[in-house]
């Protein structure tokens, strides 16, 4: 209830700071909702010349795209302080985040909460299930609650990418890179894997595991996925997000205050 609490009060103040410029953020959410269109309308030309894309039909596609922004939007919506972490570090302001009775961790991923983000979260979901109840296969209940499932599971993997983005930032500044080519990886996630080459998919597998993220909770909506790709998924999401944990654990020993 604490943290709850904190993090209603860091998002007033947030979201106050974004009303403050009305104008700015129409058009910005405007241009979310414009880029988001093309993208659909893409996914239906594609379909205008052809019946399938890599073995998938029409609203199977988008399901892939829809679920990715789904993952994609939920962090940029609730873990944006991440972006502005390397600036606290350099002025001194993460040594008054430390002195509170706070988890200093919670608090840099929270401070910043993203209104717009929030509320395109919503026309994603109801996209989600009309392509759902779209699609011509049957699905079962245990199918849908393994796909919220999967949807947190990619959420724990995300988290686990931004606790690395913010120890990266502790032991050196040059940290924007790291955040940003994981935004760009993330576009990868938007078509179905097996366009990717055998090569590519193992990177963004193991790697970067952008494929799991996204790219799994749709499969195992579709009845696509191997139990030994769950239970794998299900392994590598937990000691992802603990190692994530450990790095950061190790990285405040090693974190040099604006004082010192």
């Amino acid at each position: 209830m604490k943290y709850l609490k904190v993090w209603k009060q860091l998002s007033a103040c947030a979201i106050g700071s974004y009303l403050s410029n009305r104008i700015d953020i129409t058009s910005y959410f405007i241009g979310k909702l414009v880029r988001f269109g093309f993208f659909i309308l893409l996914i239906v030309s594609i379909f205008n010349f052809t019946d399938s894309l890599a073995g998938y039909g029409k609203y199977e596609v988008l399901l892939f795209f829809l679920t990715f922004n789904l993952v994609d939007v939920f962090p940029q919506a609730f873990f944006r302080g991440i972006y502005s972490f390397r600036e606290d570090v350099r002025k001194g302001n993460f040594d008054f985040a430390l002195i509170k009775p706070l988890n200093p961790l919670f608090y840099i991923m929270t401070k910043l909460t993203d209104i717009l983000d929030i509320i395109f979260l919503i026309p994603i979901i109801f996209l989600i299930i009309y392509t759902v109840i779209k699609l011509e296969i049957t699905l079962t209940l245990v199918n849908i609650l393994l796909y919220l499932i999967f949807i947190i599971v990619g959420q724990l993997i995300i988290l686990g990418i931004h606790i690395i983005s913010a120890c990266v930032t502790i032991w050196t500044l040059e940290s924007e890179n790291f955040i940003w080519f994981y935004r760009e990886s993330m576009t990868i996630g938007r078509f179905p894997p097996e366009i990717l080459s055998l090569t590519v998919q193992f990177i963004f597998t193991f790697l970067m595991p952008i494929i799991i993220v996204v790219a799994f909770p749709v499969k195992i909506l579709l009845g696509t996925l191997a139990i030994r790709w769950v239970l794998f998924a299900l392994l590598y999401s937990f000691v992802f997000f603990f190692f994530s944990i450990l790095l950061w654990r190790t990285s405040l020993k090693r974190y040099s205050s604006a004082s010192s």
